[in-house]
């Protein structure tokens, strides 16, 4: 249940940090992903919305500042309420006041109708695959699909033969090098076949797991991304394109299973290897 105190929080921090927005130019080449919000009305659990609220305040923090921001699903803690989303909205109003937009895909956590109430502007877009949330994000350089891997009651994730068939078309003579995403890890989308066959796919995106890990499934390379602060690796990625490449770098600003709690040696030693680490540096040269 959203109490008062809980969402005034939310909202307060909001505008602070929109009031400190200021007049910074957005690069088109700048990319910010974030997974697992797990976004909760719980005011026992604050630090979810913690995490999330720094990661945001870093990112207007930057000068230029990212063109877009991109969440990779579980945009909820429980299983969609729209409590939840109500907060989420709050704590992302500050990028959207300094004109960075941001897309997001569903996890598993996730349900349509609450987020549908909550963000109408971004139900009611146009669906590219009708009754899933499916996004292209184009950059000068390189562009991001997010598909929809939310079948709203597992865990576990999957891509619907719509959202199969839409890529597949997609990706035929796709002209920019491209990443493809979703929530959940390669193997239960089913699609890396598909990726692996297409040359101007670079790789794939997604996150579920909360640990920054990158590597080859399928014959496609992937990179789970850490949580903005529910479990595991807490933090976010910075992306940087150019003609030449794309350079993955993690910041990372804890560790913790399955809260915050007194720091252990090991976790520390954790964040201080991973923090700025770039073991996401691909290519985005045609692959022959």
């Amino acid at each position: 249940m959203l109490t008062r105190r809980c969402f005034l929080a939310a909202l307060l921090t909001a505008v602070a940090m929109a009031g400190r927005a200021g007049d910074v130019a957005l690069d088109p080449d700048l990319v910010v992903l974030f997974a697992d919000t797990h976004c909760t009305a719980q005011e026992k659990n604050t630090h979810q919305r913690e995490g999330l609220a720094r990661c945001v305040r870093e990112v207007l923090a930057l000068n230029p500042r990212p063109a877009h921001v991109l969440l990779y699903g579980d945009l909820s803690f429980g299983h969609g309420e729209t409590n939840d989303y109500r907060v989420l909205k709050a704590l992302l109003g500050p990028l959207e006041a300094a004109g960075v937009r941001w897309h997001a895909c569903f996890g598993n956590h996730d349900r349509r109708g609450p987020f549908g109430a909550v963000f109408p502007e971004v139900a009611g877009r146009r669906q590219v695959v009708a009754g899933r949330l499916v996004t292209v994000v184009e950059t000068p350089h390189a562009d991001f699909i997010l598909l929809d891997s939310c079948l709203e009651g597992p865990v576990n994730g999957g891509i619907d033969e719509a959202q199969r068939a839409w890529l597949a078309e997609t990706l035929r003579g796709y002209a920019k090098p491209v990443f493809v995403g979703a929530h959940h890890p390669l193997k239960e989308t089913g699609v890396g076949g598909l990726l692996a066959a297409t040359p101007r796919c670079k790789g794939y995106i997604y996150g579920h797991r909360h640990t920054w890990q990158q590597q080859a499934e399928e014959g496609v390379e992937t990179l789970c991304l850490p949580s903005t602060g529910h479990w595991g690796d807490i933090g976010y990625v910075l992306v940087r394109l150019s003609a030449e490449e794309a350079v993955f770098t993690l910041r990372q600003h804890d560790f913790y299973a399955p809260r915050p709690g007194e720091a252990k040696p090991e976790w520390q030693a954790r964040v201080k290897r991973n923090d700025g680490s770039q073991i996401g540096r691909a290519s985005c040269r045609e692959r022959v």
